[in-house]
């Protein structure tokens, strides 16, 4: 039985789509019973993907007929199927970002990480949104079964979607940590940044809960006097004037943009502490991250991430700007406490591994090929 992957989200600059389906990609082996392929859109050819898809041993399937972006576009007006567009024949086709494109032949997977589009759609990008809404109900009911990445997730597809709980699996992704740590003073250099620290990693957008991080931190420097520099490292998102406008009036709060995998692990390597106040997400990778590098987390306790951190960070409330500072603050002045969340946070980043996550899919492709 042939298996075919959506391997398009792992070109590009990967974020958090793109990493799962790699890092899953790159793992999938065959089996007695299943042969795994990978879909790919290039349009005549004109894209060197090797780089992006290296590790990755399945054999790849190029469709150079269309852009994807074209395509995405004309789906839904042009009655061209799915499976022309690739060469052979697929029995199951896995989809890993949210939408499953009309006339897919064969059985379906299809991959939900999250329910931002319905529970915060006020912190997506437009565009993004309203694809989301225009095609989540058609995708979720064409999939045989849905792949989520958290006990969270599962619950409000079940609860916003009305999808039964036992046709979600849950597959945990982990930390990706290939690449070596960059030499920190060069980083430091580039940024302007200098020790002591605050780390944030990731998107600057709202739903990151930004602005009350860079209060919470102003708080800091009023009250406990701290030296600290804030440290917001990610590429611009979208609706976040807002975000930068609180820091144009905060001190020592540095903007990195766009930062590689080897700067963003000597960030962490460096950092006094890393502070993730995220209002919602569908798991979270970058608490695991910071814990793989010794770094102590200061977490959100909202949605997925106390399943994500356990008792391996300081909790505090996304929204209550005094709670963030307290728990910055537990963990600045408290250096037995920091070496705790340290020790624990070796133990937790153990409980997620991509070779796990792997085997699991290839469990749910052949539950779904057998029809059980």
């Amino acid at each position: 039985m042939k298996v075919a992957l959506e391997l398009q989200p792992c070109c590009g600059r990967r974020s958090g789509i793109g990493i799962y389906t790699y890092e899953l990609a790159r793992r999938l082996k065959d089996t007695e019973d299943m042969s795994f392929c990978g879909n790919l859109f290039n349009f005549l050819g004109r894209n060197d993907n090797s780089a992006a898809l290296a590790g990755i041993s399945m054999p790849l399937r190029e469709s150079r007929a269309f852009p994807y972006g074209v395509y995405r576009r004309i789906w839904n007006i042009v009655p061209v199927p799915y499976q022309s567009l690739f060469p052979g024949e697929a029995d199951l086709s896995v989809f890993f970002n949210y939408i499953v494109p009309p006339r897919v032949s064969g059985k379906v997977i299809t991959s939900v990480y999250d329910m931002t589009y319905l529970r915060c759609p006020e912190t997506m990008e437009a565009r993004n949104r309203r694809r989301l809404q225009a095609g989540m109900e058609y995708s979720v009911e064409r999939g045989d079964r849905i792949v989520t990445i958290s006990a969270f997730s599962q619950r409000e597809i079940t609860e916003l979607l009305g999808i039964p709980a036992g046709k979600i699996d849950v597959i945990p992704p982990a930390p990706s940590l290939s690449a070596q740590a960059a030499d920190y003073g060069a980083v430091a250099a580039r940024y302007g940044i200098k020790k002591p620290y605050i780390l944030y990693v990731g998107t600057i957008e709202p739903r990151k809960n930004l602005q009350r991080l860079i209060q919470a931190f102003t708080l800091l420097k009023k009250e406990q006097g701290i030296a600290h520099q804030l440290v917001l490292a990610g590429g611009k998102g979208w609706a976040n004037d807002a975000i930068y406008a609180e820091a144009d009036g905060a001190e020592d709060v540095v903007f990195t943009g766009y930062i590689t995998e080897s700067e963003k692990y000597a960030l962490y390597q460096n950092a006094s502490v890393f502070v993730f106040p995220s209002l919602y997400e569908g798991f979270g990778i970058p608490p695991l991250e910071a814990m793989s590098f010794d770094c102590p987390v200061v977490c959100a306790d909202a949605a997925s991430l106390p399943e994500v951190v356990g008792d391996a960070a300081e909790m505090v409330r996304a929204l209550d700007v005094t709670d963030i500072a307290r728990g910055i603050w537990r963990v600045l002045s408290d250096e037995d406490y920091a070496r705790q969340l340290v020790r624990r946070g070796q133990e937790q980043k153990k409980k997620f591994t991509w070779t796990a996550a792997a085997e699991k899919l290839t469990d749910v492709c052949r539950t779904v090929l057998r029809g059980s």
